[in-house]
């Protein structure tokens, strides 16, 4: 797995246009990738949906350096309220697929 290529591609998939919950999505997967590369991102999504907070401190626990861009995204996930529409479902849903992608394409390179 080349994790450099992963997180870039990643990085570029946080940085489009999409719904508030779907960045916020990309952006915990982001920290669990930055770990454990090894976690589905239908997994993560479980823990997003079901507000498992303990398992991404967790995560955010094991690394140094970006304590700030950690707090912004739990703000921003607590304040989203997670009323989530099927609109937002299935851009959420699109985000899975294009983290399963970037996943593999990274495993390839």
């Amino acid at each position: 797995m080349n994790k450099e290529v992963l997180m870039q591609d990643l990085n570029a998939l946080i940085a489009q246009d999409r719904p508030p919950e779907a960045q916020i999505f990309l952006r915990l997967l982001q920290q669990v990738w930055g770990i454990d590369w090894t976690v589905a991102p239908y997994d993560v999504f479980i823990h997003y949906i079901e507000w498992d907070v303990p398992y991404f401190y967790r995560f955010m626990h094991m690394d140094f350096g970006d304590e700030a861009e950690e707090d912004r995204l739990l703000h921003d996930w607590f304040s989203s309220q997670m009323s989530i529409s099927n609109s937002d479902k299935t851009a959420l849903f699109h985000a899975i697929d294009e983290a399963n992608e970037v996943r593999y394409k990274a495993s390839q390179s």
